[in-house]
């Protein structure tokens, strides 16, 4: 597996590329390749500049990007008439008809850079072309989620299963396929290893939570009580470990009693809504929220607790670091947290080490503050790097080998 340096040599002649991804997830990287004059086309779902007839917000992007060759409306329209009949696996719907629209016509470019379940016709008339292919994995493959849920899920009496086998296969081939392929996280990169991609294909490109900056200029809010909080963000699942945190919760209540509380912020799932129906005393669950709200939470926070399962790479625990939180995460939520220097990483699925390590940090504010602070700077000092330089880094480390 190969990390991108900050001061790793890039060459002269900066590569084109060809982007196949959703918008929301590659909105940041389409921009600094379209600046760089090198994104020779963008197969995406319908994306506009705000104005015209059809206009979803989810899809929206400046009006650089909104004329790039590759946006499809097709897709879009399946989808969404998909979900709104209540067809099993809706995505099905847009996924297959946007690969196949991709593959259609082959731009003149150095490298296919493709996420999701989009890319593998296209990868293969890529390569016919001699370009370099580059699957960016975001999330854990298949085999390694149902390896770190299946579990889980059989203890609250469900099976776990993906909504699509078919497209959870073709992530999995997508990866096989490319030249290389990159990971955000550790846990990425561990699990691609697990499902028999070479560690010499794989390049760690780390993302930072774009609402990190935000968090860093802002003040933390002080309390005058000595209360300590804990908050919560995210889905409420058993896949993010929420049933681990309550559990964990109440040997914490019973230790420090009224001196600590725990507020929980996001969408509850149907899995979840049971625990939610009564949660024990200390506990506050205030549903989803807009992110000027969860921003302001966090920095009135003292340990941000996020137990997840399986993650690509949390943007949650990015934002908590930034926002000087001392945050208690697992391995598999893919958090650049380093384990007793910017958090404490804890097992998954195991309430007492959980409960364990938030009681460390209550009980010592000093080494709750050091943690904290050295958590914002981490932050700081991965944002000096954006998350475009990074990705030029890597196209190059590739090239220099396949090109």
């Amino acid at each position: 597996m190969e990390l991108i340096k900050p001061n790793a040599r890039t060459s002269t002649s900066a590569p084109s590329v060809w982007l196949i991804s959703r918008i929301d997830q590659a909105k940041i990287l389409a921009s600094h390749l379209n600046d760089q004059h090198r994104l020779a086309r963008w197969d995406s779902f319908w994306r506009h500049d705000g104005t015209g007839p059809i206009r979803p917000k989810s899809r929206q992007t400046d009006a650089r990007l909104s004329d790039i060759p590759g946006r499809h409306l097709l897709p879009d329209v399946l989808g969404k008439t998909a979900q709104k009949l209540g067809l099993l696996a809706p995505n099905l719907y847009s996924d297959v008809p946007l690969s196949m629209l991709a593959a259609l016509r082959t731009p003149k470019a150095d490298i296919l850079h493709g996420q999701g379940n989009y890319s593998l016709p296209a990868m293969r008339r890529a390569k016919a072309h001699g370009m370099v292919t580059i699957s960016d994995v975001t999330g854990q493959l298949a085999k390694i989620r149902c390896q770190q849920l299946a579990a889980e899920y059989a203890c609250h009496n469900r099976t776990y299963h993906e909504i699509s086998a078919f497209l959870a296969r073709r992530r999995t081939q997508e990866a096989q396929f490319a030249d290389a392929v990159f990971a955000p996280s550790d846990a990425v990169a561990d699990g691609l290893q697990r499902c028999g991609v070479a560690p010499e294909k794989i390049h760690l490109v780390p993302f930072i939570a774009p609402g990190c900056q935000a968090l860093l200029d802002r003040h933390r809010t002080t309390h005058n009580d000595t209360i300590v909080r804990l908050f919560y963000v995210g889905n409420l699942s058993l896949a993010k470990g929420i049933a681990h945190l309550l559990t964990a919760w109440k040997t914490i209540r019973e230790k420090f009693g009224l001196r600590v509380v725990l507020t929980l912020v996001g969408p509850a799932k149907s899995c979840a809504r049971a625990m939610l129906s009564n949660l024990p005393d200390g506990v506050t669950w205030q549903g989803p929220l807009p992110h000027r709200k969860v921003a302001d939470l966090m920095l009135g926070s003292d340990v941000f607790v996020f137990p997840s399962l399986s993650e690509g790479a949390s943007l949650a625990t990015m934002e908590a670091m930034a926002a000087g939180c001392a945050v208690v995460t697992t391995f598999d939520a893919g958090s650049p947290v380093i384990n007793h220097i910017s958090g404490l990483i804890v097992p998954p699925r195991d309430p007492s080490s959980l409960a364990t390590a938030v009681s460390a940090l209550i009980a010592d504010p000093t080494m709750r503050q050091n943690i904290a602070q050295t958590a914002r700077d981490q932050i700081a000092r991965d944002l000096l790097q954006g998350y475009g330089q990074r990705v030029d880094l890597a196209h190059e480390a590739v090239l220099s080998r396949h090109g």
